[in-house]
């Protein structure tokens, strides 16, 4: 369940994902804060609700989803023994003519071998507040997602002609960090609280540090990865993730667990030769791609794969896998691709080092030689966009 929480006007909305990447219907609302000139005051918010993207699709789509389903779902039903021989044939099926859509689709880059929360983010904003304007009011509001363990913190609003706007504080900003002090495990009022604290602790001529995570950086360098070449961000925070009951108990038939900084990189490793139409929701992405398992090199997933030396049944040795980008049935990729493949353009390649958040999370697949809370590397290329392969 998603809550939504503890609104703080710093005067202090982010989104929230569970290991699965979806968000859960029900909603509720907590009291919001304020903090306009140092204190907070309890004042009860009125209710929000978060829109649902709506799941319905058109007759069209649902056809489409329903084709592409059977053929990309062989890729996540073929469950092959722990200690099957996977192997990338993509160079064997591919069609190798020179005007071909379909040649030269295997990554020569090496695997990528770097474990998971080592990438630094690229999406987050350091703020440098004076003490002495701090006191006087920030002028931004504050609230919160709340999903199981996790809980983000983000702008809610910004006071015009505040000190924040003038600082360049934006809505829908991500509280990360204040001054040294993480704040992705608190709600919006251990925010606030952390907040005085840092400028008790400071200095009448003393600056606090506020670092925000700017979700609209990851999308626009994301758009832009011929220039970025690489971008990062942070999808879960390490630490606790033990299910438990309001008084801090472990739930019954839970046990105590924790994880690193869940990230996703997407890197670019082949820039198109035109990039004027990019890849959004809904349109049909025509990809070759290969998955492996970051901490091994194992390969546990491909367009073009062999198990034991044998082709998947009902691939007929193609080369390319056909879906809906943010439309996909689920469990046919992880959520991951929806993220990382925004914005791709056809004869584009990337490689999206997805962490298990967003892949399988900490029961993984061991039937395809996914461990538990792996990370994994898929290396992607787009064939073609809504069934045009020439350069767009």
């Amino acid at each position: 369940m998603i809550r939504r929480g503890s609104g703080l006007v710093l005067w202090f909305s982010v989104f929230s994902i569970d290991g699965g990447g979806a968000f859960a219907p029900s909603v509720t609302c907590a009291p919001r804060f304020r903090l306009l000139f140092g204190h907070a005051d309890g004042t009860e918010g009125a209710e929000n609700n978060i829109s649902e993207h709506p799941t319905g699709l058109s007759g069209r789509r649902q056809a489409l989803a329903s084709i592409t389903g059977t053929l990309v779902g062989l890729a996540s039903q073929q469950g092959q023994a722990a200690d099957a021989t996977v192997t990338d044939e993509t160079n064997t099926f591919a069609n190798t003519a020179p005007d071909s859509s379909y040649r030269g689709l295997q990554s020569d880059s090496p695997l990528s071998g770097r474990s998971q929360p080592t990438a630094t983010p690229t999406d987050e904003v350091l703020i440098s507040v004076p003490k002495s304007q701090l006191l006087k009011g920030l002028g931004i509001e504050l609230s919160q997602i709340d999903f199981r363990t996790n809980s983000r913190v983000y702008v809610k609003s910004v006071e015009p002609g505040s000190i924040a706007a003038m600082l360049g504080i934006k809505k829908d900003y991500i509280v990360v960090n204040v001054d040294g002090k993480s704040a992705e495990r608190t709600n919006a009022e251990g925010v606030a609280i952390l907040v005085n604290q840092a400028a008790k602790a400071k200095p009448a001529d003393g600056n606090i540090d506020f670092v925000f995570r700017d979700p609209a950086i990851f999308n626009e360098k994301l758009a832009d990865l011929s220039s970025a070449g690489e971008v990062t961000t942070q999808v879960a925070p390490a630490g606790d993730t033990t299910q438990r009951n309001q008084d801090g108990s472990v739930k019954q038939g839970r046990v105590e667990t924790s994880q690193p900084d869940q990230r996703l990189t997407v890197t670019q490793l082949l820039a198109p030769k035109m990039c004027n139409r990019q890849a959004t929701t809904d349109d049909l992405l025509e990809i070759s791609y290969l998955g492996t398992v970051v901490d091994t090199g194992e390969i546990f997933d491909g367009s073009a794969i062999k198990i034991n030396g044998e082709g998947i049944p009902g691939r007929g040795n193609d080369v390319s896998l056909y879906f809906v980008l943010k439309k996909q049935p689920f469990g046919q990729f992880p959520p991951g691709f929806d993220v990382g493949l925004e914005g791709m353009c056809v004869g584009e390649r990337r490689r999206l080092i997805i962490p298990p958040a967003l892949a399988y999370g900490a029961k993984g697949v061991p039937k395809r030689n996914i461990p538990p809370n792996a990370t994994l590397q898929y290396d992607v290329t787009l064939v073609s966009l809504n069934g045009l392969a020439a350069p767009q």
